[in-house]
């Protein structure tokens, strides 16, 4: 999404506090009013890393880390992620760095009943 999120008040139901940037671009506020308007939380900004762990991208030059990579889930399922990081050492073929979420959410299980057989 290339979008970049601010630590802004007016975004502050929608985004965490962690975030790298100081200014939202276009396509954050974007991403910002698509979140409010269908119940969700940019996910990836609530949970303090170092810098190097937020960046998703860097230039290639290597003097610019951006966090324009984000995790969004429904606000009333945030409490089932653990995590949100990035991934630097995996070569995914692309300019951007691997965005790991942890989530835990128990499963219900079936009971399998036992057919008999008849003969």
């Amino acid at each position: 999404m290339n979008a970049k999120i601010e630590k802004e008040d007016v975004y502050q139901n929608v985004a965490g506090k962690h975030t790298l940037h100081e200014i939202t671009n276009r396509n954050g506020e974007w991403v910002c009013e698509c979140a409010i308007a269908n119940n969700m939380k940019i996910i990836s900004t609530y949970y303090q890393h170092k810098r190097i762990h937020k960046g998703t991208w860097i230039s290639p030059d290597g003097n610019m880390l951006n966090q324009i990579d984000h995790t969004i889930i429904d606000a009333n399922k945030k409490g089932v992620v653990e995590d949100v990081r990035t991934k630097r050492g995996l070569n995914c073929d692309s300019d951007h760095f691997l965005v790991k979420t942890i989530i835990k959410q128990k499963l219900i299980g079936m009971q399998m009943k036992t057919i008999k057989q008849t003969k």
